[in-house]
């Protein structure tokens, strides 16, 4: 038995590694190699740090910054899989091609009180 959970121990920690080196996400990191960067605030007002984004596109290395004290999380909508909560910060990528998204924070309350901003990729 002893040697059946070893390498099971061994996969779980090499597992653990490699989502905490790319970021958090709500169903595994990203797998894409990390080109456009884009840092986005999340404010105390229930706001992002401004109304639109923008970036190329590719594989974003999304930088998730508090500038305040309020939890707050950022989804890429209709981008399952991509889900960065901060404390303070928090990095993840995501891969998207050309096109308008919308970004927002899932924190009960704060999409509805206005915690979602475009990001335009080109």
């Amino acid at each position: 038995m002893r040697r059946t959970l070893l390498p099971l121990a061994a996969a779980t920690a090499a597992l653990s590694a490699t989502l905490l080196a790319c970021g958090s996400t709500d169903e595994g990191a990203s797998e894409c190699t990390p080109g456009p960067e884009l840092t986005v605030g999340g404010e105390d007002d229930l706001k992002f740090d401004a109304e639109s984004y923008e970036t190329e596109a590719g594989c974003i290395e999304v930088t998730y910054v508090n500038n305040g004290s309020i939890a707050h999380t950022l989804l890429v909508r209709d981008k399952p899989g991509f889900k960065l909560s901060m404390g303070r910060e928090d990095v993840g990528n995501v891969e998207l091609p050309a096109g308008t998204y919308e970004l927002y924070c899932d924190v009960a309350g704060h999409e509805a009180a206005g915690m979602v901003a475009d990001l335009v990729v080109s």
